[in-house]
């Protein structure tokens, strides 16, 4: 069974068209508004436009009435032009570390995607010790956990697993046809879950996670790095993955006549992949040492006597890939995504700019005076924040955009109640990718809704319980692994 390429564009609803239609005159006059009201007290001229500025760019990002990479590069514009920032420091964000992360991200992920080394280890894996239904439900969640090491992006991961559930549905002979087909629902449902929960785990899994550390630094001062990050969040994410296993099994039972698998069929594309070809060693090896150099982390110096940054390493990386001989890549196949790059170019200026002028701060601070959120626990304090990183998906589905609300509001909750900030926003970036309970919030749930095997209903139920699982957890893990680590 050869699988064909994939290939999603997401059908906007009559209300997305609506906000479309009406998104560019509701920038406009709130612009407006900006730009002809006196300052309010306690605000300077360039707070007052810097927030007008990320206001009016943000409608049109969620909107989506012009393209968002256009917008970006609106703000770029009128950041400098209205006296917000220095012309050279809106310029300049194109060589923020986090653009050169990204950038670089883009190039790992083409050449492990044209090397097809994680579907041959998706299918030793599953034709392995797949024997039943059970085994292969955890062997596809543990191989989505693996491949997020390999492939920095949710969209790659879930083009190069898709035909591989595919396959194990046919193998179990489930079909649509059958009115117990809860195998399919659960194989496609958790191919969605596993995808986007691993994510939480590996920093560089996904772009937005990158600019979230990126925020972090560029905020607090603290540098985040790969290894920390992963020691941090991976036993949060196994433990939400197992939760997401046994939800999954107590929603849609399987009937015993379900659960046997045919492995002839995943075998014989298992066989058809040949001996490992020399493209897939080079890709282990350029990938193994970017793994390797990102695990010892500040132990470099003792080892090499230098050290390489996250960012370095990655660059390094895409730099491999490109090599003659030893690389596999040419720059026309790598797959660079420029308008995202262009897209958080402009983000990040304007999230950064908010800071820069006080309007964070300004904001905040008000509306503590309201709430009394400085007579809260930690505790407390850090249930609700996950809770709204959690759950903002279903408002702002892009996850580039909540990172730029979140990361920069919640470090500013953070100072503003005498927390250390990254205790806050670094678990709070843990949740960016929790992308699971609506077919629109990402292309990869749009990718699997695609089967037909579960309704919108189902994913809905089922995502909410996962994410109320994990809310849980890491609350558990405030008061437990995070202290013991040094986060909290």
């Amino acid at each position: 069974m050869s699988a064909p390429e994939i290939k999603v564009k997401k059908v906007k609803s009559p209300f997305e068209l609506k906000m479309q239609f009406f998104g560019l005159p509701a920038a406009l006059i709130v612009f407006g508004l900006f730009y002809s009201t006196p300052v309010p007290v306690g605000l300077s001229y360039a707070g007052k436009m810097a927030l007008g500025v990320f206001l009016t760019a943000l409608i049109l990002w969620v909107t989506e009435s012009i393209p968002n990479y256009t917008v970006s590069l609106l703000v770029i514009v009128a950041l400098p032009l209205l006296g917000v920032w220095e012309e050279e420091k809106a310029m300049g964000v194109l060589g923020y570390e986090v653009i050169w992360l990204t950038f670089a991200a883009f190039i790992i992920a083409s050449g492990m995607e044209k090397s097809g080394l994680a579907k041959r280890l998706a299918l030793n894996l599953i034709t392995r010790f797949g024997k039943s239904a059970n085994s292969i439900l955890l062997l596809l969640m543990a191989t989505n956990f693996l491949i997020a090491f390999v492939v920095p992006s949710t969209t790659a991961r879930a083009a190069m697993m898709f035909p591989i559930v595919l396959l194990v549905i046919e193998a179990f002979g489930t079909t649509l046809n059958d009115p117990k087909n809860n195998l399919g629902k659960l194989l496609a449902l958790q191919g969605i879950q596993s995808n986007n929960l691993s994510t939480g785990a590996i920093v560089t899994a996904t772009s937005a996670q990158i600019m979230a550390i990126g925020f972090i630094k560029d905020l607090t001062g603290q540098n985040i790095s790969w290894t920390y990050w992963f020691i941090a969040s991976a036993p949060v994410t196994i433990l939400t993955l197992l939760a997401s296993f046994f939800i999954g099994k107590l929603l849609f039972k399987i009937p015993a006549s379900n659960a046997k698998i045919n492995l002839s069929l995943l075998e014989e594309e298992r066989k058809n992949l040949g001996k490992m070809s020399l493209v897939e060693k080079k890709a282990l090896v350029i990938f193994g040492i970017t793994i390797a150099l990102w695990a010892i982390d500040t132990r470099q110096i003792h080892l090499f006597g230098f050290q390489l940054s996250l960012v370095m390493v990655a660059i390094l990386s895409a730099a491999l890939f490109f090599m003659p001989y030893l690389g596999i890549l040419k720059w026309k196949e790598a797959k660079i995504s420029w308008n995202l790059l262009i897209f958080a170019c402009g983000a990040y200026a304007a999230g950064v700019a908010l800071d820069e002028t006080g309007v964070a701060a300004w904001g905040l601070n008000a509306l503590f005076a309201h709430l009394g959120i400085e007579n809260m626990s930690f505790t407390v304090i850090f249930a609700v924040i996950m809770l709204i990183a959690s759950f903002s998906h279903f408002i702002f589905t892009s996850k580039t955009v909540r990172t730029i609300i979140l990361i920069p509001t919640i470090i500013g909750i953070a100072n503003a109640t005498g927390i250390n900030p990254v205790a806050l926003a670094l678990p709070a970036a843990f949740c960016i990718s929790d992308t699971i309970t609506l077919p629109p919030h990402s292309k990869v749930n749009l990718i699997y809704y695609n089967t037909g095997f579960f309704n919108v209903l189902e994913q809905m139920l089922y995502g909410t319980l996962v994410l109320l699982a994990k809310w849980g957890l890491m609350i558990i893990a405030s008061l437990t692994w995070f202290r013991f680590i040094g986060l909290v």
